[in-house]
């Protein structure tokens, strides 16, 4: 049943296109979508210089479509430290050669480690919450640990009546910052490996800290071998900052935002291609800027896409903070993050504030009239995508899809193939229409 109903809404989507005006093009969008998350990127990442590649490419979309840079070459630029891990990435057991993302995923703040043949020393999670057991255990192997890993079942301990979930969960994070053993790192054995992101990157660690499953970690494991480049540096990167004058109302703006990042690779072997997230958001506000430039707006329309996103919103936080852009004079921001499917229609973030809601209201309203999308879903303000330090200053929201094919999240199948932009077209038109009666 539930298959019949996706491929209902699919063709809903399909036939409902057939009123939408000439503003968007699915074409155009997955050509961009294909290019942005080729392996020529990278991942979009500090890794080959990825992010700064896409930036370019953006930079001659923006171009072709007629906008104008807002800095002297389209780019505002800023630094942070980061990490990125390029080249060959190994990891073996005295049993087996482990399979990078699949057995194992090394968090993107690890230490480069180079070491073959380490011992592997386990410790129970109780052992790490109790001092007493903790300075036993440290005394036991005071002069192994320095040339060893550390291993923690980080599961087996729902078997310990003394140890609760807090407290593991509290245990682990702390790891990610101080490794008290002063090993040469830390495997953390799970039954379900975590996703992989880049937070916390910009502090550089002496040690490795790796997730593996478990069951390849049996008793008879009893070493490890670790061969990867993981480099702290300061990262120079790029906001890509354009806009097309308004003919009406050239003192009021119009931005739409996305991020063009993504989370780099974990070594040349594992890329992470971020279609959905977010060559799709970037890809449509290209698309919003190549309509613009054939249909000239009544409101100064600014196309800003960030890098940084996924570190912490960094480049939206620093547009916002060294704006090139008279945030006053802003009538709306429209902020596309994860932008495939839309089979269940697409989620307003910030819809309830004063100065958001007429926009919301009228989304609402004319896909009530017209059927364009199966919802429009209300959310409250969040932290969580490149709107947020706008909402501080101006009106802002966030749209993201709900349903329908897409890759899996901060995964390397998030892949253009996946991605479903059958309802692309009803939901930019929308969007455009909701746009023509703002005021």
């Amino acid at each position: 049943m539930g298959r019949i109903l996706h491929i209902v809404l699919a063709v809903f989507c399909l036939l409902g296109s057939a009123i939408s005006v000439s503003a968007q093009d699915s074409n155009y969008v997955r050509k961009n979508i294909v290019a942005l998350s080729s392996p020529e990127f990278w991942g979009r990442g500090g890794c080959h210089d990825g992010e700064t590649k896409a930036a370019e490419f953006i930079k001659s979309q923006l171009l072709v479509s007629g906008a104008s840079p807002l800095a002297e070459d389209g780019f505002q630029y800023y630094e942070f430290a980061a990490h990125k891990m390029e080249g060959v990435v190994k990891c073996a057991t005295n049993l087996q050669y482990l399979s990078p993302f699949w057995d194992y995923r090394i968090a993107p703040y690890s230490h480069t480690m180079h070491v073959k043949d380490a011992p592997i020393i386990r410790v129970d999670v109780s052992v790490l919450i109790n001092e007493d057991m903790r300075y036993k255990f440290m005394e036991k192997n005071f002069g192994k640990l320095g040339s060893s890993f550390v291993y923690i079942d980080a599961v087996g301990w729902e078997q310990n009546k003394k140890v609760t979930k807090e407290q593991v969960r509290e245990l682990l994070q702390n790891l990610t910052f101080n490794n008290p053993f002063r090993s040469k790192g830390l495997l953390i054995g799970v039954d379900e490996l975590p996703i992989w992101g880049l937070n916390y990157t910009d502090i550089e660690r002496n040690y490795a800290y790796i997730y593996v499953i478990r069951s390849k970690f049996g008793k008879k494991v009893k070493t490890i071998s670790v061969d990867y480049d993981n480099t702290f540096f300061t990262k120079r990167t790029q906001n890509v900052c354009f806009q097309i004058p308004g003919t009406v109302h050239p003192d009021s703006l119009i931005v739409f935002t996305a991020h063009y990042d993504h989370l780099g690779c974990m070594g040349d072997s594992v890329i992470f291609p971020g279609a959905h997230d977010n060559a799709a958001g970037t890809s449509a506000v290209l698309d919003f800027a190549r309509h613009y430039g054939q249909n000239p707006p009544a409101y100064t329309t600014v196309f800003l896409l960030f890098s940084g996103e996924e570190s912490g919103l960094r480049g939206s936080r620093y547009f916002v903070e060294n704006p090139l852009i008279d945030l006053s004079k802003v009538k709306l921001v429209l902020n596309l993050d994860m932008f495939c499917g839309g089979e269940e229609g697409f989620t307003v973030v910030n819809y309830d504030d004063a100065a958001t809601r007429p926009f919301y209201d009228n989304l609402v309203r004319i896909n009530d009239e017209k059927h364009l999308v199966s919802k429009v879903n209300p959310r409250k303000n969040a932290a969580n995508s490149d709107h947020y330090f706008f909402s501080q200053k101006c009106p802002a929201i966030f749209i993201y899809t709900m349903g329908g094919r897409y890759g899996g999240y901060h995964h390397f199948t998030d892949t253009c193939d996946r991605c479903g932009l059958e309802c692309y077209n009803n939901i930019v038109t929308l969007i455009l229409q909701a746009l023509n009666e703002l005021k």
